[in-house]
């Protein structure tokens, strides 16, 4: 099931969950909600920031955007603020939803309720896709397929995680969780007419998939 919310409308579960299991039902290396408010400290910017984000995604200030596992908006409404173009939030966990809400929504941002893995948007519809600590969440990676479909032609997918590197522990998720670029660049090659990927610093890798 998919909620779309635009203004003040009310956050609704997902099938089959109770409001409070979402995360466990969805997938059970979920960034849990009870964690919220981590997710909007200002210091994540110093590890990874907008515009590096925005320079990755190229940018130029008229594309449509899809954020997937966007949280609470960290990035998402930051990133909005560098587009004309419509911004879709797409998040599993509605209280992650209803503090993106409660925290403020851009008038270019619509938040979306849905599994990534089912993604409720047209194909070909938006012009560029990003993952920003949410690909370790989600290991069944037939994903990565929904994402090609609702790219347009030239659309650029960008994917930023945690390396799987022991110099790398002090951030991110447990080690078992992690992945390597070269690992994401081969799941993304099937779905996409050109991949890359490399190491941004020494906790992060990005792959980029253009379709």
């Amino acid at each position: 099931m998919a909620t779309t919310l635009r203004g003040g409308a009310a956050v609704s579960g997902a099938r089959g969950c109770a409001p409070g299991d979402v995360a466990v039902c969805a997938a059970p290396h979920l960034f849990r909600a009870s964690g919220a408010g981590r997710l909007d400290d200002e210091g994540r910017l110093a590890v990874l920031s907008v515009d590096t984000l925005a320079s990755l995604l190229e940018l130029s200030g008229v594309e449509s955007l899809v954020d997937l596992g966007s949280g609470t908006g960290f990035y998402t409404n930051r990133l909005a603020e560098r587009t004309t173009g419509l911004v879709y939030a797409v998040e599993v966990q509605p209280q992650m939803l209803k503090r993106h809400l409660e925290g403020g929504v851009p008038p270019n941002v619509r938040l979306v309720q849905a599994d990534f893995r089912l993604l409720p948007l047209p194909e070909a519809s938006v012009d560029r896709a990003l993952s920003v600590y949410a690909y370790h969440e989600a290991p069944d990676i037939v994903w990565l397929q929904q994402v090609a479909k609702v790219l347009k032609p030239g659309g650029r997918f960008v994917i930023v995680d945690w390396r799987r590197s022991h110099g790398a522990v002090e951030h991110g998720p447990p080690m078992d969780l992690r992945a390597t670029w070269e690992e994401v660049v081969e799941a993304l090659t099937p779905h996409f007419s050109h991949v890359e990927g490399r190491d941004l610093d020494r906790f992060l890798f990005v792959a980029i998939g253009v379709k």
